[in-house]
């Protein structure tokens, strides 16, 4: 999963980001790369950013699509771990992972 918004951690205004998540679609399109919506945020759903999840990426590849649109991170999902994949280092923060039919929400 990847975004565009907030390069760098620093909060951007919504028409930048609007504008860099554009520019990110483009590139996963011009790629010819599988992709859905997503959205990610934080625990409490206070905070939100637009995103994609792409389908095929190897860690390296998407660390570089991370990379281009200046994200500090990256986020990996495999049937067995969710993994934060830091863009500028060789960091990997693993963690597991369940489904649940219930609303985060609730």
């Amino acid at each position: 999963m990847i975004t565009a918004w907030n390069p760098r951690g620093r909060t951007a205004s919504d028409d930048a980001n609007v504008h860099a998540q554009r520019l990110l679609l483009d590139e996963v399109r011009h790629r010819g790369l599988t992709w859905w919506p997503a959205e990610g945020g934080d625990a409490c759903g206070t905070h939100r950013e637009e995103s994609v999840a792409v389908v095929g990426l190897s860690d390296t590849a998407a660390r570089d699509l991370g990379r281009r649109f200046r994200q500090d991170a990256v986020f990996a999902w495999t049937p067995g771990a969710w993994r934060v994949l830091a863009c500028d280092t060789a960091a990997v923060a693993v963690s597991g992972w369940t489904s649940s039919t219930q609303s985060a929400l609730a």
